[in-house]
């Protein structure tokens, strides 16, 4: 399946300043970074409840938002970039 995961961690406590670049850290794992606080690309099943289990054990569930959109047939999905397109085998040597 192909997912697209996004995320807000409230950063206005040194807690939340601290879980921000760990969240960035674990989903990088899983997934390719498109944006700032976007990930997106293939994942199986068994690793979408371990990366779902990651993530919930850094965020605090009262200050922090993540949302997984999933898609699960990659051909009923149509992307379309304005501006620089984003390439994730760009930093495969």
């Amino acid at each position: 399946m192909y997912i697209i995961l996004v995320y807000d961690i409230y950063t206005e406590t040194k807690q939340g300043r601290s879980r921000l670049p760990k969240i960035m850290k674990k989903c990088r794992e899983y997934l390719h970074h498109t944006q700032k606080s976007v990930f997106e690309g293939e994942i199986s099943e068994a690793k979408l409840l371990a990366l779902k289990k990651d993530v919930e054990n850094i965020i605090n569930k009262k200050e922090d938002y993540v949302v997984i959109y999933i898609i699960e047939n990659i051909n009923n999905i149509y992307r379309e970039n304005i501006g620089i397109d984003f390439d994730p085998t760009d930093n495969i040597l």
